[in-house]
């Protein structure tokens, strides 16, 4: 079983896009958890919202992991559709994140 993924940042920070989803309740806690990381390397990790008739993705918030462990951000207000972002930062084409994305924790407020 393999847990967690690769992420990489492809010579420029490029934004790496999760498949939408409905939200499970108004606000909830979002998580990444950094396995492994090359040296220098780091992944911003964001949520984006709208509601189904809108056009346009909004940036709910997001944190900048830079080391392992569990990163964490907690968001209410959300809109009806949700997608997760990613960013891998760092000086090399070859930068990689080895992450596991964490189902999100939904709260009714």
């Amino acid at each position: 079983m393999i847990v967690g993924q690769y992420f990489m940042r492809f010579g420029a920070s490029v934004t790496q896009y999760s498949p939408s989803f409905p939200r499970g309740g108004e606000a909830a806690v979002f998580a990444i958890e950094l396995l492994a990381l090359i040296s220098g390397a780091s992944i911003n990790f964001g949520v984006e919202h709208k509601n189904f008739e809108d056009t346009s993705w909004v940036n709910l918030g997001n944190v900048n992991a830079t080391s392992v462990g569990v990163w964490s951000l907690s968001l209410a207000g959300i809109k009806e559709e949700v997608r997760l972002t990613y960013v891998v930062g760092g000086s090399n084409a070859t930068d990689t994140v080895y992450a596991n994305v964490l189902a999100p924790q939904w709260r009714p407020y």
